[in-house]
């Protein structure tokens, strides 16, 4: 039998399945896919590299099915509607009939890319309105998240061996475009000739995604959680690890980024009175002991990361920094009214018309930055709508909430969580990256989780004051489990 029609059997054999459970069990599915998203590249790398594409497909075809699932539960329990996200469901219904318009754009290659198209932009949206449905308490909830960065300790201690195995090493393969041809490793560093590491995820973007909102959530736990020590070790561990795991990847962003987004942080948790007295003496303690432990773990990585981000001059980094805005300035210029069609610019649009090169793109009109892309699929009225209404809203109603929550525990998270949803309108490329995709979803999805069961719980929290003695007995009675 051919590795062809090996892979369509091992599709079928777990998706089939897989689909049946999904729709019985779609709460499990939901939490499942999340963990797929973070093995699945190992699966495709050295479990099963003959069947790349098919298994890249199996965490879609669950969350469908669990889609579905909750359509169906819903109408059997008559779960009651989420509040205060109207204008959020408006825009993305009308972004997604805009969507489907560009499909049929005579400017596109082809109807598939449209279609693929349709499914890189809108296929985990609506992982944020069933996830609050999934979490049944606020117990099950910090449980969950907790379980999740236990789960990234390996993840991240995968980086730091795949440092030192070195280029020749099987633990550093990236999957390719073709099953024929093996990816090309990327390197970094002048002193040591490391490769840019991707843990467990396909490619170094996926990594690095992974890494940022993991540690967005670390963070927002151990806030949660007042940076408690005791009985609190191995979600302050897992932060450590996740940000030495960072220095592997070679890539800059999910540094800078921590570090730009840390005072922002810090000063929405101050003024919505999250840290007190205490806590802030608490960060006295833990923040040198997370720093050490992630420059330490891997020294060599460390320098080699300092050395790529020294050769950068300041010039460079503000073109970075300002490459989305340039790039969507030059494109709005250059391109049709309507756009060329959504999913043109997606690198799965070479695969589908087999072309090398992307003709139906003038040069004009190549661009990097998502931003850009999506005003040269969708025309100004996408990047209107889709990109900065809608993208604008979500972090607005995300940090409106976490400000309004009377639960500090909720506060924290909640303030963590808004801060990373604002990347989306920037430097989260929502679209263009699965992995960040469905963890830019997945994040407003704990929000809303967050504010149903708020509402349905009908509880007057105390709100967290400044004096010391109070807030920190009142918070001891309901600190999270």
């Amino acid at each position: 039998m051919s590795f062809e029609n090996s892979a369509v059997w091992l599709f079928a054999a777990i998706v089939v399945p897989a689909a049946l459970l999904a729709i019985r069990y779609w709460q499990g599915s939901v939490f499942g896919v999340f963990v797929l998203l973070v093995f699945e590249g190992a699966l495709r790398k050295w479990a099963f590299p003959w069947a790349q594409a098919q298994l890249y497909l199996v965490k879609d075809a669950i969350l469908l099915a669990a889609y579905l699932g909750f359509i169906l539960d819903s109408r059997r329990r008559n779960l009651p509607a989420l509040k205060g996200i109207g204008l959020i469901k408006t825009v993305l219904v009308v972004s997604f009939i805009w969507g489907c318009i560009e499909v049929l754009n005579w400017n596109s290659p082809s109807i598939l890319v449209g279609l693929m198209g349709l499914k890189t932009y809108f296929l985990y949206a609506p992982v944020a309105f069933i996830l609050p449905y999934a979490i049944k308490s606020r117990e099950h909830l910090f449980v969950l998240i907790r379980r999740y960065l236990i789960m990234a300790i390996p993840v991240a201690i995968l980086g730091f061996l795949q440092i030192m195995a070195g280029p020749a090493s099987s633990l550093n393969v990236y999957v390719s475009w073709s099953e024929d041809t093996p990816a090309m490793l990327s390197h970094f560093g002048s002193t040591y000739d490391f490769i840019r590491t991707t843990g467990t995820f396909s490619y170094i973007s996926g990594y690095t995604a992974f890494l940022i909102f993991v540690a967005f959530l670390a963070i927002g736990y151990n806030m949660a959680h007042r940076w408690r020590i005791k009985n609190n070790i191995a979600p302050i561990l897992a932060l450590s690890l996740i940000i030495g795991a960072m220095f592997t990847t070679g890539s800059r962003g999910p540094v800078y980024i921590l570090v730009a987004m840390g005072p922002v942080i810090l000063w929405l948790s101050a003024t919505s009175g999250v840290i007190s007295l205490r806590t802030a003496m608490r960060l006295c303690i833990v923040l040198p002991i997370i720093t050490i432990l992630a420059t330490s773990v891997s020294p060599q990585a460390f320098q080699a990361f300092t050395e790529r981000a020294a050769e950068s001059d300041s010039v460079d980094r503000q073109t970075r920094i300002f490459s989305p805005f340039h790039e969507t300035i030059g494109v709005l210029s250059e391109e049709p009214a309507l756009g060329i069609g959504i999913g043109t610019t997606h690198p799965s649009a070479l695969t589908i018309t087999g072309a090398e090169f992307p003709w139906w793109l003038p040069d004009a009109l190549l661009t990097e930055a998502e931003m850009a892309r999506v005003t040269v699929e969708l025309g100004p009225i996408g990047l209107m709508v889709y990109y900065l209404l809608l993208r604008f809203l979500i972090a607005a109603v995300a940090l409106r909430c976490a400000m309004s929550f009377k639960d500090p525990a909720y506060r924290a998270l909640g303030i963590v969580l808004a801060v990373y949803l604002a990347l989306g309108l920037l430097y989260v490329p929502i679209m263009l990256n699965v992995t960040a995709g469905l963890y830019y979803w997945g994040g407003l999805g704990l929000v809303l989780t967050m504010r149903r069961l708020e509402q349905s719980a009908g509880t007057e929290f105390a709100t967290v004051h400044r004096q010391p003695v109070m807030p920190m007995a009142g918070a001891a009675r309901r600190r999270p489990s």
